[in-house]
């Protein structure tokens, strides 16, 4: 099962993972990209924008210690995580 957090906006919601440059981007809807691994049954949802998706793919996509310092992963409720999956979508949509 996956963990509940208190979001200051949604209350208590299901844990989620963004990388610092998606976290940022939220509250001015700035698209950054939108790269996520879906959820699992004991494992949050995790996004990475573009500069982390290409960083990956430059250095053999593994998620070693200096990427994830890269990402500096913070933690989202899941409908935060959701409004920063739709800023990408509205984009892409235009």
């Amino acid at each position: 099962m996956i963990e509940k957090i208190l979001c200051d906006i949604h209350g208590s919601k299901e844990m989620s993972f963004a990388c610092i440059h998606i976290a940022e981007a939220i509250d001015a809807k700035n698209p950054v990209g939108f790269f996520y691994s879906e959820a699992e049954e004991d494992l949050p949802q995790i996004a990475w924008c573009n500069s982390c998706e290409q960083y990956l793919l430059d250095n053999g996509e593994e998620w070693t210690d200096q990427f994830q310092a890269l990402a500096d992963f913070k933690m989202l409720c899941s409908d935060c995580f959701d409004e920063a999956k739709s800023i990408e979508l509205e984009i892409h949509l235009r």
